[in-house]
C-alpha cells in the first residue's frame, strides 16, 4: 500500500504560515487531526491513507512543528495553539467537523471546541492528557532541551530520549521523530509546559459533542480514559488490543482508523 497519498498545502493565519496534509474529496465529512508532541501531520500518513476514501482528511503541522512557523514569544497555552488551529479552520471553512487529537493534539482538540464550541461535529480523544500532579509537575522535564555542543552529543541524547519511548518502534520511525525533535527547537518543550499547565479535566463538562475516548494498551495515558468519560456529558470509550505505546497512529493504523470510521459514521445516521 502506498501510504503517501496525501498532498501539502500552506495557509495564512494571522502572521503565521501553518502548513497541513490534505487528502479525500472535498465533498466529503471533513476530518481534522491533530498530532502529538514532537511529531508533525507526517505521523498521520498511514491513517490518511486508510480513511481519505471516506473522509476529506486535514491534518496541520501544529505551530513550531513540521514546516508551521512557531507561535510568537517565549511561554504558551494549549488554547493559543487552539487560536491557531481555529484559524486554520476559518480560512479553509472546515466547521463543523469530526476532530481526531493524539496526546497534545487531544489537549488541542479539546480545548479548541472548549473554546469554539460547535467547531466539532464529534470528537475523538486518544491518550486523554488528564494528569495528576505528580504527572503534571514531571511532564515539562521530559521535553527539557539539549543544548547544541560541538561532538554532537546532544544529538545522540534526542536519539535515546525518543527511542526509550518506544524501543521497539521502526528505526525509521524514531529517526522522524529525533529529526522533528531537533528541529522544533524550544517547542517541544513549550508544548509539554502547556500541556501540564491546562485544567483539562475542568473543560470536560463543557464539550456537548459525542466524544470518543480510547488509549492503545501500554499507553502511559491509559489511565486517563476512565476519568476523562467520567467527565464528558457524551462520552464513549473506545477498545484497542495489543500492547502499543505512542506509536498506536502509525504501528496500529488499521485499528485507529476503525474505532474512527466505525464512530464518526455512527454521527451521520
Amino acid at each position: 500500500m502506498n501510504t503517501r497519498v496525501a498532498r501539502r498545502a500552506y495557509v495564512d493565519v494571522g502572521e503565521l504560515q501553518i502548513h497541513y496534509r490534505y487528502a479525500g474529496a472535498a465533498d466529503k465529512p471533513v476530518l481534522l487531526m491533530l498530532h502529538q508532541s514532537p511529531s508533525h501531520s507526517a505521523m498521520y500518513e498511514p491513517l490518511i491513507a486508510l480513511l481519505a476514501d471516506s473522509f476529506h482528511i486535514v491534518a496541520p503541522d501544529n505551530p513550531g512543528f513540521g514546516n508551521s512557523d512557531p507561535l510568537p514569544g517565549q511561554a504558551h497555552t494549549v488554547a493559543d495553539y487552539a487560536a491557531a488551529i481555529r484559524g486554520l479552520v476559518e480560512a479553509l471553512k472546515l466547521a463543523p467537523c469530526y476532530l481526531f487529537g493524539h496526546h497534545a493534539g487531544a489537549a488541542i482538540a479539546v480545548q479548541l471546541e472548549h473554546d469554539y464550541p460547535g467547531t466539532a461535529r464529534a470528537l475523538a480523544l486518544s491518550g486523554p492528557p488528564l494528569l495528576d500532579a505528580k504527572a503534571r509537575e514531571a511532564l515539562p522535564a521530559m521535553a527539557t532541551p539539549f543544548p547544541a555542543v560541538d561532538d554532537g552529543a546532544h544529538l545522540l541524547q534526542m536519539w535515546q530520549r525518543i527511542r526509550n519511548k518506544d524501543a521497539g518502534a521502526p528505526l525509521p520511525l524514531s529517526q522522524r521523530e529525533t529529526l522533528s525533535a531537533l528541529a522544533c527547537g524550544d517547542a517541544y518543550h513549550a508544548t509539554y509546559a502547556a500541556v501540564a499547565e491546562q485544567d483539562f479535566a475542568g473543560l470536560l463538562p463543557a464539550i456537548a459533542c459525542p466524544t470518543l475516548v480510547f488509549a492503545a494498551g501500554a499507553d502511559p495515558l491509559l489511565m486517563g480514559v476512565a476519568p476523562t468519560l467520567a467527565l464528558l456529558p457524551c462520552g464513549e470509550a473506545g477498545a484497542l488490543s495489543g500492547s502499543e505505546r505512542t506509536y498506536v497512529c502509525e504501528k496500529q493504523a488499521g485499528d485507529v482508523a476503525a474505532l474512527l470510521q466505525d464512530f464518526f459514521r455512527r454521527q451521520e445516521d
